[in-house]
C-alpha cells in the first residue's frame, strides 16, 4: 500500500487528524443549497456514478469523489449500499493506494460474479519521466457486504491506435457467459469511439475485440466518448454514452457535453440504431450509468451526475460540489427511452395536498417539494422563488417548446459561458412533474417523455410561485436521505 500525497493527488489515507471534520464544518455552513433528498458528497467534489450493481438483495452505489476540496483532484470511489434508496450504509471505498492507480481511480462499472462483486475501473497514472498519462484498466473484488477483497491491473496502457484517453470500463455478460467490457476511447486522429474487450473469466487476460460501430451517429467534431454503457431494455439493445465535442443545437444537445442514447440491435460489434436522442436536456446532467444485476427485460435503473466537466458552482466556496440525480427507471415507448424516478420515490411522498394556483401563492418548503400539474397542452409561464436581489427561476411552455430560464439566479462565470436558458421540444405537453431540492430541479414531462435536470442558486429565497394562468397543483414532500455509518 502506498499513501499518495502530491498536491491535488492526495489520497484520503493522507488526511491529517481532524482535516476532514474541519472541511465538513465548512460544508455545513451552506444553509441555502445543500440538497435534502439527493445524494451529495460529505465533503469535496463528486462526479460520475460508478460501479452500480444489484447483488440480488442490495444496491451498491459508488461515485467519483475527491474528499478535500471542490476541485477535480485525486479520485476515489465512495461506496454506499441501500435496499430502498432512502437509507444508505457506508461500505469500503475504493481508495488509490497502488502504482496502477497512482493518480486516481477513474470511472467504471460492475458485475456480480458468483458470490462476489467485480468492479472494473480505470487507474489514472502518470509516467515520471514526462508526466504523460498512462491508463490502466483494473479489477477490484468486493464481497456482497461491501468489503474490498483484492484489486489488480488487467491492462496497462492504451491499445495501439489510441491515445491515453481510454477509460470507463462497463462490463456485461455475453449470451455464452463470457465477460465483456466496453471502454470510451480516443483514436490517434483525435476522434471519439468505444472499444470492447473480452475475457473468458475474471482470471483471464482481456482481449481487444475491436471498436463498437454505430453507423447512424454523426461523430463529426466528437473527440472522445466517455462512460459507455451497453444494456438490454425489453427486447432491444440500448447504448448510453457521453460524446464530447458534439455540435450544440438550438433545442437539443445544448451543453458542451451531452448524455446520449441509441436504441436498436447489437450484432457482434455493430449497433444498428433505430433512434438516437439526448437523455436529458437540462443544464447539468452527464455521465449516467445503469445498474448491473437487474432483469433488464422488465426494467432498468439509472443514476446521473448533476454536473458537467469543467464547471464551477456557487457551492464550491463551501467545499462541496455536485450531486446525483434521483434514481430513475427507464422504459421503452417504441424506440424512445422514457424515464421517471423509481416507484419508491413516489411511495415516499408525504403531506400530499392539492392547491389551486390563481396567480400567486406561498408554498411552505417549496425549495424541497414535489409539484405536479396537467398542462393540457396550453401555454404557461411559471416563476419560482424570489429574494431581495430580485432573483427567481422561470419555466415556460409555448408552441411546443419548453424553456427553463435561470438568467435571474446566481451563476459563476463558467456557468454563464454556456448560456442561461435550456429548451425542450414537446409536441403535446400534458403532464409536468417537478422535484425541487434546494439548488436542484429535476423535471419530467409526459410521464418521462423528456427530462430536464439543472442546478440553480437563489439564496435567502422566499418560497413563492406565480403563473400567468390558473393551475391545479399537487404538492408533496420527500424525506431526507438517511446515511448510516
Amino acid at each position: 500500500m502506498i499513501i499518495f500525497n502530491n498536491g491535488k493527488y492526495k489520497s484520503i489515507l493522507a488526511a491529517e487528524k481532524g482535516e476532514l471534520a474541519e472541511i465538513a464544518e465548512t460544508v455545513q455552513k451552506d444553509k441555502d443549497f445543500r440538497p435534502h433528498f439527493h445524494i451529495a458528497p460529505p465533503t469535496g467534489l463528486m462526479n460520475d456514478p460508478n460501479g452500480l450493481i444489484f447483488d440480488g438483495e442490495k444496491y451498491h452505489l459508488f461515485y467519483q469523489w475527491f474528499p478535500f476540496d471542490a476541485i477535480h483532484g485525486m479520485k476515489h470511489w465512495k461506496h454506499l449500499i441501500t435496499k430502498d434508496f432512502q437509507h444508505y450504509q457506508s461500505a469500503d471505498d475504493l481508495i488509490p493506494c497502488e502504482l496502477f492507480e497512482s493518480h486516481g481511480c477513474y470511472s467504471g462499472g460492475a458485475l456480480k460474479v458468483g458470490d462476489k462483486l467485480a468492479m472494473f475501473y480505470t487507474g489514472n497514472t502518470r509516467r515520471p519521466s514526462d508526466n504523460q498519462r498512462v491508463p490502466y484498466q483494473n479489477l477490484a473484488m468486493f464481497s456482497l457486504n461491501g468489503k474490498l477483497l483484492s484489486k489488480r491491473p488487467l491492462i496497462e496502457n492504451a491499445p495501439e491506435g489510441y491515445t491515453e484517453h481510454v477509460r470507463d470500463p462497463k462490463p456485461y455478460f455475453t449470451e455464452d457467459g463470457k465477460i465483456r467490457f466496453i471502454c470510451g476511447a480516443q483514436r490517434e486522429n483525435l476522434t471519439g469511439t468505444a472499444i470492447i474487450f473480452e475475457m473468458d473469466n475474471l482470471e483471464d487476460t482481456p482481449r481487444l475485440l475491436g471498436e463498437l460501430s454505430l453507423p447512424a451517429f454523426d461523430n463529426k467534431n466528437v473527440f472522445m466518448w466517455e462512460c459507455p454503457d451497453l444494456l438490454k431494455l425489453g427486447y432491444k439493445d440500448v447504448f448510453i454514452w457521453s460524446p464530447q465535442g458534439k455540435d450544440r443545437e438550438a433545442h437539443q444537445f445544448q451543453n458542451n457535453y451531452h448524455a446520449t442514447y441509441a436504441v436498436g440491435k447489437l450484432t457482434d460489434l455493430t449497433f444498428e440504431a433505430e433512434y438516437i436522442g439526448e437523455l436529458d436536456q437540462g443544464f447539468d446532467f452527464y455521465a449516467p450509468q445503469t445498474f448491473g444485476g437487474l432483469d433488464n427485460q422488465t426494467h432498468a435503473v439509472l443514476f446521473g451526475w448533476i454536473g458537467l466537466p469543467d464547471l464551477t458552482y456557487p457551492t464550491d466556496k463551501f467545499k462541496w460540489h455536485s450531486a446525483l440525480t434521483l434514481p430513475r427507471e427507464l422504459r421503452l415507448e417504441g424506440t424512445k427511452i422514457y424515464q421517471r424516478p423509481i416507484a419508491k420515490i413516489y411511495e415516499n411522498l408525504t403531506a400530499v395536498l392539492a392547491l389551486h394556483l390563481d396567480e400567486k401563492a406561498d408554498i411552505a418548503n417549496l425549495d424541497h417539494a414535489y409539484l405536479k400539474f396537467e398542462a393540457n397542452n396550453q401555454a404557461f409561464d411559471l416563476t419560482f422563488f424570489k429574494n431581495e436581489k430580485g432573483q427567481s427561476l422561470r419555466l415556460s411552455y409555448e408552441n411546443g417548446l419548453i424553456c427553463l430560464d435561470r438568467s435571474q439566479s446566481e451563476q459563476t462565470e463558467l456557468m454563464e459561458k454556456f448560456d442561461t436558458k435550456r429548451f425542450c421540444e414537446i409536441e403535446n405537453l400534458q403532464t409536468v412533474e417537478i422535484f425541487f431540492d434546494r439548488s436542484i430541479i429535476e423535471i419530467f414531462f409526459n410521464q418521462g417523455e423528456k427530462a430536464i435536470t439543472s442546478r440553480f442558486f437563489i439564496e435567502n429565497r422566499e418560497n413563492t410561485i406565480s403563473c400567468n394562468r390558473p393551475l391545479d397543483l399537487m404538492i408533496g414532500y420527500l424525506p431526507a436521505i438517511q446515511y448510516d455509518k
